[in-house]
């Protein structure tokens, strides 16, 4: 029993869901220190180590995607709205302090530490704080972390979960679908698709689709009131 627990386990987790891990780290609870503790409790030492590189150089490499976006977004906001006092001082200064003032421009978003790195160097929230509100919490920081805030925004929502068909309709009672729900499923999804094909078919004629699961003869009154 044991071992057939650990074989499912290990096959649901041999390859680590990153979407939920980089949400984790986006929790300021947890960051980038939780994932590196956790590998360590499940994974052999270098088998850690491995996946602690993986996991962070996809992060570095998802925050310069998005840090190029937003340096776009705010090039383009500063060039509207300093395009008029610019054209104008420009010509009255000389030709080196001009180019040089272009130079700070386009420079002056650039910092010698990244905000990823600062957000992750500064210390975690306290897991002893159960009001803690992860949104709340960024909503508050997004001035500080505007590029880690729009991570976040992304990846801390409820993530899709998914349940294989034999668990679905499972006739054991731990999940299970009812006779009389699956019947009526079946039948929602034989309305929708008739309802589809009404303009291309003409009435009388049985329509055979091979993705049908069941095949559920209609009155003839029924169908031609659609």
């Amino acid at each position: 029993m044991g071992q057939a627990l650990m074989d499912k386990f290990n096959k649901y987790w041999e390859e680590p869901n990153n979407v939920i891990v980089i949400a984790t780290i986006l929790d300021p609870r947890y960051k980038l220190k939780y994932i590196k503790w956790g590998f360590k409790r499940i994974y052999a030492h270098e088998k850690a180590t491995t996946e602690y590189n993986l996991i962070d150089t996809e992060l570095a490499k998802l925050y310069d995607t998005y840090d190029m976006h937003h340096r776009h977004e705010k090039a383009d906001n500063y060039r509207s709205g300093a395009s008029s006092s610019t054209t104008m001082d420009s010509s009255s200064l000389p030709s080196n302090a001009s180019e040089f003032t272009s130079y700070l421009s386009e420079t002056s978003l650039e910092t010698s530490k990244n905000e990823l790195d600062k957000y992750l160097d500064e210390a975690n929230e306290s897991l002893l704080n159960k009001n803690f509100d992860v949104l709340l919490w960024w909503k508050l920081n997004a001035h500080r972390y505007p590029v880690v805030a729009k991570m976040a925004k992304n990846f801390l929502t409820i993530p899709t979960t998914s349940v294989s068909s034999k668990s679905t309709f499972s006739t054991e009672d731990r999940s299970s679908l009812k006779p009389a729900m699956v019947e009526v499923l079946v039948c929602a999804s034989s309305w929708i698709k008739g309802a589809h094909n009404d303009n291309k078919v003409s009435l009388g004629v049985e329509l055979v689709d091979e993705d049908d699961v069941e095949s559920i003869p209609f009155p003839k009154s029924v169908v031609g009131s659609n």
